[in-house]
């Protein structure tokens, strides 16, 4: 018993002495004194700091796993990957996002969105027309459209929609053997949809047995017809212009559409086209889509030979591939600036920002999975690694503090350095 008491106390004594030792050695550990932050550093189980005035306050444990910041008018919380929060006082905004990208809850000022994917969805709405909001669950929705409407509905047994889904009013029983649908003064009834269905008013009216025969007709615009849908189609659109467009379908061996300055024509559609419209000066050829492919017009030109090589150039535009999608290539010139977004594998991307002089104002690049870089006028960003390549807010929260073992930040009136989740820190310290 002796011996097992004497062992008791040298464990004790040498988990006393390893806690004793991080905390008077490790960088930034420190005591609350006035005028003085407080500081304790076990890493990688512990890291804490807080100031003097206990207004803000800043906490980790496991690295990145939870994480906790507080500040004047802002609170930010993280159980990553599962959860995720940010509250902005100033702005009056609240972020929630769990399993992302699954979950999230965004509130600011009048507006709410919050949903689980597949599961729930919730949107509230302040606008200047009245309040809108929609709830959804599993199979069960309600809702309030703008002008004070309420609907309500339990899919597939019931439902009444208002203002949703492009519509000004939808209606189902047991879907879908019936529906109906009420859109700027066109009624719709489907019956067993989509076999049977008629649309009468708003200058609209439409007639469908599918697949056996339908038309579609508005009043002075356009007119449309199938028969053993989809091999024989025909369509008559623009008629409410001087260069009406008609098109002939008989699929998939022929495809014509021709106006009076257009013509298009298709053998084994989509496979051999030719396109040629004298308004804008356009000749395309397709034999065979996608791989062969010439284009031609007064502001434009493309070559495809896919996969090995690809151009198209409008006036301000540029895109290029070569042995697709080993490297792309997207030029753009917005307003006085240039960009031109580079991509090799579809994963690695660089991207460049050139003024009007055709000097750099700002670079990205992104290796997977190794780093990240980014320099936008004296603010350089460095990551590594780069694991999952997407730049969302979301990932960028939730699932790149995990992995990256290097960061490095720096501007005009601040450096930040950040290696291992917080074994070696340099830089404002509740950055």
């Amino acid at each position: 018993m002796k011996h097992c008491a004497a062992g008791v106390e040298w464990r004790t004594c040498i988990l006393a002495g390893i806690v004793l030792f991080f905390v008077l050695s490790a960088p930034g550990v420190g005591l609350c004194t006035e005028n003085k932050d407080f500081a304790l550093n076990l890493w990688p189980l512990f890291k804490y700091r807080s100031d003097s005035e206990g207004v803000r306050s800043k906490l980790r444990i496991l690295g990145p796993l939870i994480y906790r910041r507080k500040g004047a008018e802002e609170r930010e919380s993280a159980l990553r990957p599962l959860f995720y929060g940010i509250k902005d006082g100033k702005e009056n905004s609240l972020i929630v996002e769990y399993l992302y990208p699954l979950g999230k809850y965004r509130r600011k000022g009048g507006y709410t969105k919050n949903y689980i994917v597949p599961f729930t969805m919730l949107r509230d709405e302040q606008t200047e027309e009245g309040r809108e909001n929609h709830f959804s669950l599993f199979i069960f929705f309600r809702g309030q459209a703008e002008g004070g409407e309420r609907y309500w509905g339990i899919f597939p047994l019931y439902g009444h929609l208002v203002d949703r889904f492009g519509r000004d009013r939808i209606r189902f029983y047991l879907w879908p053997i019936y529906s109906d649908v009420s859109d700027e003064g066109a009624y719709t009834w489907t019956f067993l949809w989509p076999i049977l269905s008629r649309t009468r008013g708003g200058g609209k009216k439409a007639f469908r047995v599918w697949p056996l025969w339908g038309y579609r007709k508005e009043e002075g615009i356009s007119r449309s017809d199938f028969v053993l849908w989809p091999f024989f189609t025909k369509r008559v659109g623009d008629l409410d212009t001087d260069d009406p467009e008609r098109e002939y379908f008989l699929f998939p061996l022929y495809r014509g559409v021709r106006s009076k300055r257009a013509r298009q024509v298709s053998l084994l559609w989509p496979f051999f086209t030719h396109v040629a419209d004298e308004r804008y000066r356009y000749k395309r050829w397709d034999a065979p889509w996608p791989f062969i492919s010439f284009s031609r017009g007064e502001k434009m030109r493309r070559v495809m030979l896919f996969p090995l090589y690809h151009i198209k150039e409008t006036p301000g535009d540029r895109t290029r591939w070569v042995l697709w999608p080993l490297y792309q290539c997207w030029e753009d010139q917005i307003g006085n600036h240039r960009e031109v977004l580079q991509r090799y594998l579809l994963v690695n991307r660089i991207k460049t920002v050139f003024n009007d002089k055709g000097e750099v104002t700002s670079k990205q690049v992104s290796i997977w999975p190794f780093f990240r870089y980014s320099r936008d006028g004296d603010q350089v960003r460095l990551y590594l690694f780069n694991l999952i390549p997407l730049r969302y807010e979301g990932f960028e929260r939730n699932w790149a503090p995990l992995y990256t073992v290097f960061r490095y930040e720096r501007s005009a009136s601040r450096k930040k350095w950040d290696i291992l989740w917080g074994l070696y820190e340099r830089g404002d310290p509740w950055d």
